[in-house]
This record gives structure tokens, sequence and C-alpha cells, in this order.
């Protein structure tokens, strides 16, 4: 396959227009891959017999164009050399518009990025590097779309499920996480998402440096700009969302198989169990959905944690079945 050119240079080329620079740029290219050559000289003999007519009429010595012009006219018709040389002009005008069609197909093929997707399973997390040196924790049942290789401009991913970031600094080349309701922007920062599709909000955790919350809808208004130990909550159904402080050394506590829950309703609670144990978890009623917790979870079973919260808040009841994953709590 041929490789890179800038088709302007191509142009300039069969013209005779070329710079003392850009000369020696064709001559460069000429010499990168063998393919480039006679795909060049093609081009140029397609450019020149394009201009037949106009050529030939300039030719004053050159015995070949009066040969050949004496042959047409010995061999075919006034009317039928007219047509064929109209009808050698344009193929040859055709010819060199595919080329150059080829070209341009070529280099777009080249510039769309080639996109992976990482995905991991329930009470599965999975670490990558990026090829920009970005290194991202994915945490159970999420999914990361990224391409290969980023572009000139930015680094754009898509996520859904929860992910720790650790983004190479770059201030030319922002670093774009689109969960779906909102993008995160940033440069070089360290932040957590936590965006499951099922989940009615999704948050956004600053742990270090920078970033901007830009909403996905019309006009990608900024919806904050998030400082360290701060955290953005972002309600999918109504496009409401809240800035709160929060303890920054509990972010992506998932990372060290830790959850720690400071001052968080049940309701809240019952999310962020259902995420870490794979369980449908409903509270039935609604005089205990405003109780508080703070709760630290590293291994214990999902039975040991309902326990623990029956203990603090013995109005607090459960009913568990594993079969179905299901948990009552009333």
């Amino acid at each position: 396959m041929i490789t890179n050119i800038d088709n302007v240079l191509l142009i300039k080329y069969m013209r005779k227009e070329l710079s003392e620079s850009e000369n020696q740029q064709v001559v460069d290219w000429l010499q990168e891959k063998d393919e480039n050559k006679p795909f060049l000289f093609g081009l140029k003999e397609a450019y020149m017999l394009s201009r037949w007519e106009e050529l030939s009429d300039k030719a004053e010595t050159k015995a070949g164009w009066n040969e050949l012009k004496k042959s047409l006219r010995n061999n075919q018709p006034s009317s039928r050399k007219k047509y064929l040389r109209v009808g050698f002009k344009y193929a040859a005008v055709l010819i060199l518009l595919l080329a150059i069609g080829f070209i341009m197909h070529s280099l777009f093929q080249k510039q769309q990025p080639q996109y992976t997707k990482i995905e991991t399973a329930s009470g599965q997390q999975s670490t990558l590097t990026l090829n920009d040196g970005t290194i991202v924790r994915l945490n159970q049942n999420s999914k990361l779309i990224y391409p290969k290789s980023f572009n000139q401009h930015t680094r754009n991913v898509t996520l859904q499920g929860e992910a720790y970031f650790e983004v190479a600094h770059n201030a030319k080349k922002p670093f774009l996480v689109n969960v779906g309701c909102y993008t995160v922007k940033v440069l070089g920062t360290k932040f957590n998402v936590n965006a499951y599709s099922g989940d009615i909000c999704s948050y956004t955790s600053l742990k270090e440096g920078k970033v901007q919350i830009v909403d996905n809808k019309e006009g990608h208004k900024v919806l904050s700009e998030l400082k360290p130990g701060t955290q953005l909550g972002y309600n999918r159904n109504t496009g409401n969302y809240a800035v709160k402080s929060i303890d920054i050394n509990a972010i992506a506590n998932w990372r060290l198989n830790q959850i720690v829950i400071r001052n968080q309703k049940l309701g809240t609670v019952a999310e962020m169990l259902s995420s870490k144990y794979g369980y449908t978890i409903d509270v039935n009623n609604c005089k205990i959905e405003k109780l508080m917790y703070n709760i630290t979870i590293e291994k214990e079973p999902l039975d040991e944690i309902l326990s623990d919260i029956q203990c603090v808040t013995p109005q607090v009841h459960y009913y568990i079945d594993h079969e179905r994953k299901w948990v009552i709590i009333k």
C-alpha cells in the first residue's frame, strides 16, 4: 500500500510547480516504498494523457507526436479521430480522479481510529495502561472502549460502569471520559467515575488535580469544575446534579477490595451492596430509607453486612434468597 503524502504535492508535481523543499518531500516519499513510484508515474501519465490535445499542439519538433497524428489521420475518419481524442481525454481525467479518490480514501481510512473494548465480569477487576501512559483500573461489571492510539487533538474513551483513572498530563490533548449523560474533561489528574447503566445516578469523585463535567446535551455546557475531595452526583432521569465534599481517602477504595461508606442513607447503601455482591436489593419501607450508616466493607459476605445493619438499627429487617440473588429490606 502507498504511504501518506499531501495530495497538493502530487498535483503540483504533475504541473511542475514544486518548490525546492516540496520537491525534496516528493523525492523522500518516493524512496519510502516501492509502490509509491509506479503510483506517482501512473498519475503523471494519466495527467499527461488528459492534456494530449493541448500538448500535441505545442509540440513543434517531436517526431513522436507527428507520427501519432499522421497515423490517426490515415486510419481513422475525422469524426472518429475527434471522438477518440475527446474520449481518451475524459477517460484519462476519470483515471486521474479515481486515483486521487483512492489516495483520499486511503488517507481517510488511515485516520479512522481503531477501537478496543475491555469488559469485566462480576467480582473481576482489570488494570490497563493506554498508549499515552494513562492508567485505568476497571471495577467489576464495567466496560471501557478506547482507541488503540489517540488522535492529534483529544484523547477520548467511553465508560460504562466504574473506573479509576490516573491520567497522563498533556496540556495540548485533553482526556475525555464519556459516560453517556456527561463527559469528564481533564488534562492530567486522578479521579473515579461510577456510571453503571442500570443506576439512576452517576458519580465522579476527584482525588487529585482538576476536572470539568461537561453536559452531553446540546450546547455542551460545563456543569461544574471539581476540586480534590469533591464529588458530583448526576441524576440520569431528571438531569439534576449536585456537588458535595467527600473523604478524599475513601475515593476508589474498591481498588483495595474495600468499600468505605460514610454518612450514607440506607437506599444508597443498598445500591452499593447490590453493585458489589451482584444481588437485587429492594428497600420496601420508606420509613427506614433515610437511616444513615458508616460501614467499611472488605471481604465480608453479604449476610454478615446485612446482619450488622440490623444490629445497629433493630427496626430494619431483611429477607435474602441466595438462589435468586434477591434481598428485601423492610
